[in-house]
């Protein structure tokens, strides 16, 4: 699916607070920050690997089992809170390639060593927007309970 422009810009924002949720063998969600990622287009999400084996070991068993992970992606905006979160299918984990090389550019510049990327697909996106202001709140609760969901970047 391709995502919302709004949900690239945040996969793209350095500034944005991103977290990954993974599940365990035995059920356990783990989420952790992770500040490597990127949507270089609308339907590829890079990730680059965000270090421990437990995590590593939980994208692999998701490839493996086709199950999805989570991303979500906040930025603060004043009043606004903009969120989205995303999610995907893990494709693969790459240590060469174009998307490899392409992230390894960018992480040089901030000294960081990159051993590989896990590619991810996006599934589905929830926008999770919230806004302070009672004029243009955006809480599920003004909005009947429900989030607005994307396919193919148009609200479903």
């Amino acid at each position: 699916m391709d995502l919302p422009d709004e949900a690239v810009r945040l996969l793209n924002d350095r500034s944005a607070v991103k977290t990954l949720a993974t599940t365990a063998l035995d059920g356990t969600v783990s989420l952790v920050n992770i500040r490597g990622v990127n949507a270089p287009e609308r339907n590829i999400i890079v990730l680059a690997q965000p270090g421990g084996v437990q995590i590593d070991q939980e994208l692999m068993r998701h490839m493996e089992t086709s199950s999805l992970v989570s991303i979500l992606c906040v930025s603060i905006s004043g009043e606004r809170e903009i969120a989205y979160q995303v999610i995907c299918s893990v494709k693969e984990f790459q240590t060469a390639g174009p998307l490899y090389e392409k992230f390894l550019d960018e992480l040089r510049a901030r000294t960081v060593d990159l051993k590989g990327v896990w590619v991810l697909e996006p599934a589905d996106a929830v926008d999770r927007s919230f806004s302070f202001d009672a004029e243009t709140r955006t809480s599920s609760e003004q909005r009947g309970g429900v989030r607005p969901r994307y396919r193919n970047g148009e609200p479903n």
